[in-house]
């Protein structure tokens, strides 16, 4: 039985909404390089100090180099803090990414769990919670934070992100910032390139580009200390050839183009996800507020596995979110596609609830 649960893997010729990704897709620049370089980039190792990405993504959102770690997506940063900071326990704001759990029980670490606070339409970040738990237990952890938060969508501002670094003392807050640039108001709430020292923001660009077989991200601290110990715990080949090709040419001679698409992609889903919010809503579903490409969904009268076997048959695939923490199999997450194909969606929920109302 597999371990882990994750969106992505839709039936073949199904419009995959379990995905949230830029609902523009991938820039035409770095689809173009990735068709032009696929086997070229294929035949050298990755320069395993990948001097050139980190000056790239430095260049590009205005970092120092010697302190960008590049990923393999940014799930790799979870793996890679454990092993550079070695925490006494790990403490995560949930519901979020899934592996937190997972990674917790292989390496025999504690896992504290802290809750979102749902109010009205909307999930808040709650820095009490984290000030809340015994001194003893932040100081030797690792606390995860996702910004905006995955599934729920919320968006926290800076100052309450600030205010949770601040309660942790020395201990070390991953914060996960993988849908930031493609979340409308995002980037006043972000911390990169202006995080406490016990801060490490972490970024995905497989989000931002919709390149996902691509894996590519990166780590950022402002504490050098931090950065090294992230550093020595990456495997020197982490990110491949072709990964790093592209993401360089797109993040230098391709950041006006990328900066553009990226803008674009913000003001798609300003529009969309709230459009698709009110048209589940509706049909009577209840809808999270969400300021990221894609929207908590709560189903009282429908259960998965039965739901996505009734999606999938209409020709939609959404992502099960019973594997989240504090979430049920009544619960899901579906992403911010276009116009068009969130219409889709909301059309095969009509006829699943039509269907059950008969």
């Amino acid at each position: 039985m597999p371990l882990r649960s994750h969106g992505g893997r839709p039936p073949r010729g199904v419009l995959d909404f379990s995905t949230p990704l830029n609902p523009l897709g991938p820039p035409p620049r770095v689809a173009e390089a990735i068709r032009r370089l696929a086997v070229e980039a294929s035949l050298s190792y990755p320069d395993y100090e990948y001097r050139r990405l980190r000056e790239a993504i430095a260049g590009y959102y205005g970092l120092d180099p010697g302190r960008v770690v590049p990923l393999n997506g940014a799930a790799e940063a979870l793996q890679l803090a454990v092993a550079a900071f070695k925490p006494a326990a790990l403490v995560s704001v949930e519901p979020t990414f899934g592996d937190h759990g997972y990674t917790a029980t292989g390496l025999g670490l504690p896992w504290v769990t802290l809750p979102l606070r749902l109010e009205g339409r909307g999930y808040r970040l709650d820095p009490a919670l984290v000030c809340s738990l015994p001194r003893s237990l932040r100081r030797g952890s690792i606390l995860l934070l996702s910004n905006p938060n995955n599934p729920t969508g919320s968006l926290a501002p800076a100052r309450a992100v600030l205010e949770v670094a601040e309660c942790m003392g020395e201990g070390v807050v991953l914060l996960d910032e993988a849908f930031i640039e493609l979340a409308p108001g995002g980037q006043g709430c972000s911390l990169l390139g202006r995080a406490p020292g016990n801060v490490v923001v972490v970024r995905s660009l497989t989000k931002t580009l919709a390149t996902p077989g691509l894996r590519a991200g990166f780590a950022y601290a402002e504490d050098e200390r931090l950065a090294r110990l992230l550093e020595a715990a990456r495997q020197p080949w982490n990110v491949n050839t072709l990964a790093a090709t592209v993401v360089e040419d797109a993040l230098t001679a391709g950041a006006r183009e990328v900066r553009a698409h990226v803008e674009r992609a913000r003001e798609l889903v300003a529009v969309e996800a709230e459009r698709l919010r009110r048209g589940l809503e509706a049909l009577g579903l209840e809808a999270y507020e969400s300021r990221a490409p894609f929207i908590l969904v709560h189903h009282p009268r429908l259960r998965h596995p039965e739901l996505q076997a009734e999606l999938n048959r209409l020709g939609v695939h959404v992502r099960d979110a019973s594997s989240f923490t504090y979430l049920t199999p009544r619960h899901s997450r579906v992403s911010v596609r276009t116009s068009s194909e969130n219409r889709r969606l909301i059309e095969a929920f009509k006829a699943i609830l039509e269907g059950a109302r008969t």
